[in-house]
């Protein structure tokens, strides 16, 4: 098998694992927030094609993002940092991106808009599963399906 149909199948793979976790979440009634954030955080390595012992390692939402670039590239994650300079004039890195992206997509696949500036105070992961967890809260489309405290 080539290396392209290789990247292809993990590709595919992980989009289906991270899509997977994404229906657990709209399924459950009532939703918990232990259930969400457990799952959103499969999601997000899932789209990030990570394993949780990656995601211990990378200690920091940004590590993790430089350890998916990383991992993506085939370089060191230290070549992702050292060399993810804003060649753009607009200031934009890989990494910026690479995390704008992720956002957008949990925003579509939940019907939600994370705030602005907290999305740029995030962390850790778990601190965008909370993000996340919050804005649902406020959410009129999902407020009656969460499991009340």
């Amino acid at each position: 098998m080539s290396d392209r149909a290789q990247i292809r199948r993990l590709l595919l793979r992980s989009r289906r694992e991270a899509d997977g976790h994404m229906e657990a979440i709209h399924n459950q009634a009532p939703l918990s927030q232990t259930f969400f954030l457990t799952h959103l955080r499969q999601y997000v390595l899932a789209k990030y094609l990570l394993t949780e012992e990656e995601a211990a390692q990378a200690g920091t939402f940004d590590g993790l993002v430089e350890l998916s670039l990383s991992k993506s590239m085939q370089v060191s994650p230290e070549l992702v940092a050292e060399f993810d300079t804003a060649r753009s004039c607009d200031g934009t890195t890989s990494a910026m991106a690479k995390k704008v992206l992720l956002f957008m997509a949990i925003q579509r696949a939940l019907e939600i808009e994370l705030p602005a500036q907290a999305s740029a105070r995030i962390r850790t992961l778990d601190d965008l599963a909370q993000l996340a967890w919050d804005t649902l809260a406020r959410s009129p489309a999902w407020t009656d399906r969460l499991e009340r405290s």
